[in-house]
């Protein structure tokens, strides 16, 4: 069976789509299938492998929902908690208002005004990306206010030598929303603010919470938000696709703040920072996927777990605004899409399939229902979920967890 996956990654290297992969098919904790494929680093002809690291960006954000439950579980933090009581950026919340529309989607230059929020962003709202906190861009008067926000904090953030964790999402807190809290959906900064939250309420560093609260009671011990020792040798190359050729080449920028990596990471970024392995997050994948628990290490309760795989959308919500390839048919909650209409979505996956992935092409998905976890993880930009992706599924689904 293994020769499906064969043949898929073969085709995909040798159009250069991508440099590598590792692939991770896992049933009741029973491992079905692992494969690693092509380069992690083309130039220097370093091939992937099992203990690759990978940079994870918007997988991080599925580890920070999990460290919010925790604090839920305790009675430390409330979903309907004001941000504000947290966050004292957020205290205030105005909204962006475009008086001409954005040509385009390009709103600069486009007159604006703000307006007070109907009412303040709440835990639940970041929880469910329906905060109006968006991510930096031209789309809106928020959009470039965030953007202008991010540029300044880019420059701090690399040789930063003190934590800037909360210092950055109080910063975020006191840029327009994009709309009043509730209201849509849209992806943004949320997981970012969120671990602020966690390590304003739990009194600890987030990345020292995630670590003693998570990582070390799952094993996960090449899981962190700093370069640890031995991840800068088995780090994979970041690729994108050169305009001019169609081909690869290596991507060296930064995104959302991250790019060098240095030994402390000062910011402890919820919505993207962590680096990690397929086996790392298998662990943390399976925990999910058995309501909680993993061996004899329960993390999360399964009533918690339930929650966060139920979808906590308005229907006039999900349908309107997760319109994305990889988001129709899904519903969405603590910062995973929720599958709840496989045919809309086109896949054989089942009902309830709940997960996420990242901007750099790692991706993981959980099927309660027979405990399977489903791992991809590559290193080229834009590459979320894309047509690889969906057929790295198709080939789990069909192939290995039938029985």
């Amino acid at each position: 069976m293994s020769e499906w996956f064969s043949v898929l990654m073969d085709r995909a290297i040798g159009e250069r789509r991508i440099s590598g992969s590792n692939i991770l098919v896992i049933k009741d904790g029973e491992e079905r299938f692992f494969g690693s494929f092509g380069k992690a680093d083309i130039e220097h002809d370093i091939p992937m492998k099992r203990d690759t690291v990978f940079r994870m960006f918007s997988m991080s954000k599925t580890v920070t929902a999990a460290a919010v439950m925790l604090l839920v579980e305790r009675g430390i933090i409330d979903l309907l908690d004001n941000v504000e009581n947290y966050l004292p950026g957020f205290a205030n919340p105005m909204v962006a208002v475009a008086d001409e529309p954005a040509a385009n989607g390009d709103a600069r230059g486009k007159k604006f005004h703000l307006e007070p929020a109907k009412r303040s962003v709440t835990i639940a709202d970041l929880m469910t990306m329906t905060s109006g906190v968006c991510y930096p861009g031209i789309e809106t008067a928020a959009h470039i206010a965030v953007d202008k926000c991010l540029a300044e904090w880019e420059k701090k953030m690399p040789t930063a030598g003190y934590p800037v964790t909360v210092e950055f999402a109080n910063a975020i807190g006191r840029c327009p929303l994009a709309f009043n809290p509730g209201e849509h959906w849209m992806y943004g900064f949320s997981a970012d603010i969120l671990g602020a939250v966690v390590e304003v309420a739990s009194g600890r560093r987030f990345g020292d919470f995630l670590r003693d609260e998570i990582f070390v009671p799952l094993g996960m011990m090449s899981t962190s938000f700093d370069m640890l020792p031995g991840f800068r040798e088995r780090l994979a190359c970041v690729y994108e696709t050169d305009p001019a050729t169609g081909s690869l080449r290596e991507f060296k920028g930064m995104n959302l703040g991250l790019g060098n990596y240095p030994e402390h990471a000062y910011f402890e970024s919820g919505g993207a920072g962590l680096l990690s392995t397929i086996d790392d997050f298998a662990k943390f994948g399976m925990m999910l996927a058995n309501g909680g628990k993993l061996g004899d290490k329960r993390i999360l309760g399964e009533n918690t777990v339930r929650y966060m795989r139920t979808n906590a959308l308005t229907d006039e919500v999900k349908n309107r605004d997760m319109n994305w390839g990889s988001t129709v048919g899904y519903g969405y909650n603590c910062l995973m899409r929720i599958l709840d209409k496989p045919t809309v979505q086109g896949t054989i996956a089942p009902e309830g399939e709940f997960g996420w992935d990242g901007w750099l092409g790692t991706y993981f998905i959980m099927e309660p229902a027979s405990k399977s976890v489903i791992l991809y993880f590559i290193q080229k930009t834009n590459s979320g979920c894309d047509d690889i992706t969906r057929k790295v599924r198709a080939i789990a689904y069909g192939q290995y967890l039938n029985d």
